[in-house]
């Protein structure tokens, strides 16, 4: 699978392992990942609001999914929620 990362508000690598991590996971659960984008921007400074958004290649109509949050534990967490929707609902066309 490849990854791309556009990281605009310059968080720490380990955030951004952590979201590889979670679609690695859901790549070897649900199988049809082709690609991952991530984008990632800073919305407010104070407090730091970020916004993230993941574009994922799957076979037929690519997966986007985006969420806003200050913290980014919840923020990876929520959107892992919604990619593993996003994959259900795609995997159910398929059967």
């Amino acid at each position: 699978m490849k990854f791309i990362i556009r990281n605009q508000a310059n968080i720490s690598k380990k955030y951004l392992r952590f979201a590889k991590w979670k679609i690695r996971k859901l790549s070897r659960k649900f199988g049809d990942i082709i690609y991952s984008e991530i984008y990632i921007k800073e919305v407010a400074k104070s407090p730091s609001t970020y916004a993230v958004t993941v574009k994922m290649g799957i076979p037929g109509p690519d997966i986007i999914v985006s969420a806003q949050s200050s913290n980014l534990n919840i923020l990876w967490s929520e959107l892992s929620q919604k990619i593993k929707r996003q994959l259900r609902k795609t995997s159910s066309k398929k059967n």
